[in-house]
């Protein structure tokens, strides 16, 4: 099925306004992590068509250096939306140095996105804001997400989009196009998300939508990867009584 981006964007635009009007919980606005990424930049450019830009509010958030933090100023310059910096280094560095243990790259790895989200519910918690998540379809399908990290969020406007669609959609907002097309990296292991996956978004986004998957070991990685990580996609297993 061919993916119409105007007509999708459109859509989303309305699920956006319909839900903060019914199902936000009377919220002022939405507060977005802006990495300089596609994603995020494509999820503020929704926001802003949806609430009005002086409803959406952007936290830069680098661990200490981030060589590309002048691609999160652009984003909140060309959306003219308000923002803060607020650099998670510390934060970051008390987590480690209280623990006081020798840590795994992985865990390491999955700290500052947990750290972010903190910073982003207590400033929404202040402002009435919600969250707004920035993961995309193809992430979410094999768990490429930090749990209670950027996996959490009030809501989502991307999370059925793969990745092609995303950029599909920045193009429709008329967003840069080196930002909506720069190549996803996690921006904390120094290595691309295809270098991390070890395939690449295009193979798995065609497994997605179209089921085919022409390479059986990258399928196998693939399905192995999605069952893996239902736990991030499901809701917390509770016990109900008899």
């Amino acid at each position: 099925m061919l993916f119409n981006a105007k007509e999708q964007t459109e859509n989303c635009i309305h699920w956006l306004q319909t839900w903060f009007e019914k199902e936000s919980g009377n919220a002022k606005g939405a507060i977005i992590g802006i990495s300089g990424g596609k994603d995020s930049t494509v999820v503020a450019g929704l926001l802003c068509k949806a609430l009005g830009k002086e409803r959406v509010f952007g936290v830069l958030m680098p661990n200490g250096v981030q060589k590309d933090i002048s691609d999160s100023h652009r984003v909140c310059e060309f959306l003219d939306i308000k923002n803060i910096v607020v650099n998670i280094e510390a934060a970051y560095k008390g987590i480690t140095d209280a623990i006081g243990l020798e840590l795994s790259a992985h865990t390491n790895t999955n700290i500052p996105p947990r750290v972010r989200m903190t910073i982003l519910y207590t400033l929404g918690q202040e402002m009435n804001y919600r969250v707004a998540g920035t993961g995309n379809l193809s992430e979410r399908y094999i768990g490429y997400t930090t749990k209670w990290g950027d996996g959490a969020c009030d809501f989502n406007p991307i999370g059925n989009f793969t990745t092609e669609e995303v950029i599909a959609v920045g193009a429709t907002l008329g967003l840069p196009k080196d930002l909506i097309e720069k190549i996803p990296a996690d921006g904390l292991s120094g290595k691309t998300d295809e270098e991390n996956i070890g395939f690449s978004y295009k193979i798995l986004n065609r497994y997605i939508r179209d089921g085919i998957c022409e390479d059986a070991a990258i399928k196998e990685k693939i399905d192995k990867m999605h069952k893996i990580s239902s736990h991030k996609r499901e809701l917390v297993p509770m016990f109900r009584q008899n």
